[in-house]
C-alpha cells in the first residue's frame, strides 16, 4: 500500500440531487484536491451492474485521476456482510492502493485491511430512530457501533453532535474532529444589484407565485419537523392574508403524515412545496425570504442556517441540538414543539421588530466562521492522527 495515496469513498455524490451529506462528501472531496492535488487521492464508487452511471456523474463534479468502480455489489450489501466479506477484502474489491480511506457515510466496511476514516454528522438513529427510514436505521443501528470501533478516526460537523458520539458510542473523544460545514460565500452572498433583486423577484413571482413568504430548506422527513412549521404558520397566516410558505425540498421518508397535514391545511393554497431545488434557485429564495424558519426535532448541523445567513436572511430555528451553535445567537430561538412560539416568532418579522432583526453585518459575520478550507484541514488532521 501507499501510505502517501489517501483514497475517498465518493459514494455519498455518486448521484443526482444530493443531499446534504452528498453536498458536504463533495465540498470537502474539492479542497481536499485543491489542497494537495488530484495524483494525491484515489476515488471509490459502488456502482452495481453500472446502472446509475456514477462514474460519469462525478467525474462532473470532482476530478480525480485514479477512479475506482465496482459493480459486482452495492455498497451496502458489502456492509452487511461484516466479517463474511473479509474474503474478499475492501482494498482487493477495489484495487485500492492507499493505506487511508475516508468514508462520508457514517460506516466502513468490517473488510477494510487499512486504516480508515469515518464521517459521522449525528446520532439521530439512537436519539431519534422514529423518525428514520426503516432500512438506513437499521443499517447504522446494526453497524455504526462497530464502524466507529473500527475506524482510526471519526469526524463529526458540530461540537454538539462530538459529545453526541462519545457519550453514545463510547469512544474516546480524542479521535473525534470536529469539521464543520461550511459556506461558499462568493454564492451564497445578498444580491447588491437593484435590477438584479428584481429579476430574482420576477423568477420568483413566475415560478412559484411568491412574493412575501417564510423559507424551510430541506428534505421532508420527520426530525425536520415540519408539523409544528405548518401549525405555526396557519397562526400568522390569520393575520397575514399576503404571506406564503415555502417548503423547498425533495420528499424523504415517512412523509405521508405531513403531505396530509398540508393537503388538509385552511392555508393549503399558501403553502408551496417546490420540490428539489437548484443551489441558484435556492439562494434566490433565501435572498428574498422574510426569514429562513428551521424547527427541526434534531440536527447535527444545519447547513440551510449558514447558507440564509450568508445571503442576509433573517432565522428563526429551534433551540434543539446543534442549532443554537450554528446560529450563534443571532437568530431567533424556539423550542421545537412552541407552535404559538414559532408563530411570535414569525409575526415579530413581519412587523420588523427592532429588538428580533439581525443586521446584515452580523449575519454575514457569523456566516463567515464557516468555511470549507477550514474543514478541509480537520480531515487532514484526521488523516495524520489515523496515520
Amino acid at each position: 500500500m501507499n501510505s502517501d495515496t489517501i483514497a475517498l469513498n465518493l459514494q455519498p455524490i455518486a448521484g443526482e440531487n444530493l443531499t446534504g451529506i452528498g453536498q458536504y462528501a463533495l465540498a470537502i472531496s474539492k479542497e481536499l484536491v485543491a489542497i494537495d492535488g488530484q495524483e494525491s487521492f484515489e476515488g471509490h464508487i459502488f456502482d452495481f451492474l453500472g446502472r446509475n452511471k456514477a462514474s460519469d456523474l462525478v467525474s462532473k463534479l470532482l476530478k480525480i485521476n485514479d477512479m475506482h468502480i465496482v459493480t459486482s455489489m452495492p455498497l451496502g450489501a458489502y456492509i452487511r456482510a461484516g466479517n463474511m466479506a473479509k474474503i474478499c477484502s475492501y482494498e482487493r474489491l477495489t484495487r485500492s492502493n492507499a493505506n487511508v480511506t475516508v468514508f462520508f457515510n457514517y460506516l466502513v466496511p468490517q473488510a477494510l485491511k487499512g486504516k480508515s476514516i469515518i464521517t459521522i454528522y449525528d446520532m439521530v438513529c439512537e436519539r431519534y430512530p422514529e423518525t428514520m427510514d426503516d432500512r438506513n436505521r437499521r443499517l447504522l443501528q446494526n453497524h455504526l457501533r462497530q464502524s466507529a470501533n473500527k475506524a482510526d478516526a471519526i469526524v463529526t460537523i458540530s461540537d454538539f453532535s462530538k459529545k453526541e458520539i462519545a457519550e453514545i458510542l463510547g469512544v474516546p473523544s480524542s479521535k473525534v474532529f470536529v469539521a464543520k460545514c461550511g459556506v461558499d460565500s462568493n454564492f451564497y452572498c445578498p444580491n447588491d444589484s437593484e435590477n438584479s433583486r428584481q429579476e430574482e423577484k420576477t423568477k420568483l413571482q413566475e415560478s412559484y407565485g411568491i412574493d412575501k413568504f417564510f423559507l424551510y430548506v430541506g428534505t421532508l422527513e420527520p426530525r425536520k419537523n415540519l408539523g409544528v412549521l405548518i401549525d405555526a404558520f396557519e397562526g400568522v397566516a390569520k393575520d397575514y392574508p399576503d404571506v406564503k410558505l415555502v417548503i423547498a425540498g425533495g420528499v424523504g421518508w415517512h412523509s405521508e403524515e405531513m403531505l396530509s397535514k398540508i393537503e388538509n391545511s385552511s392555508f393549503k393554497n399558501r403553502i408551496i412545496r417546490t420540490g428539489y431545488v437548484s443551489d441558484e434557485m435556492k439562494r434566490d429564495l433565501y435572498r428574498n425570504c422574510e426569514a429562513l424558519v428551521l424547527p427541526s426535532l434534531y440536527e447535527g448541523f444545519g447547513m440551510p442556517v449558514v447558507e440564509a445567513m450568508a445571503c442576509a436572511a433573517q432565522c428563526i430555528v429551534s433551540s434543539s441540538s446543534s442549532l443554537p451553535e450554528v446560529s450563534g445567537g443571532f437568530a431567533q430561538e424556539v423550542d421545537s414543539q412552541d407552535v404559538e412560539g414559532f408563530s411570535k416568532a414569525m409575526a415579530r418579522i413581519l412587523v420588523k421588530d427592532d429588538k428580533v432583526l439581525v443586521s446584515k453585518e452580523d449575519l454575514i459575520s457569523n456566516s463567515k466562521k464557516f468555511d470549507w478550507h477550514t474543514a478541509a484541514m480537520v480531515y487532514k488532521e484526521a488523516i495524520l492522527f489515523a496515520k
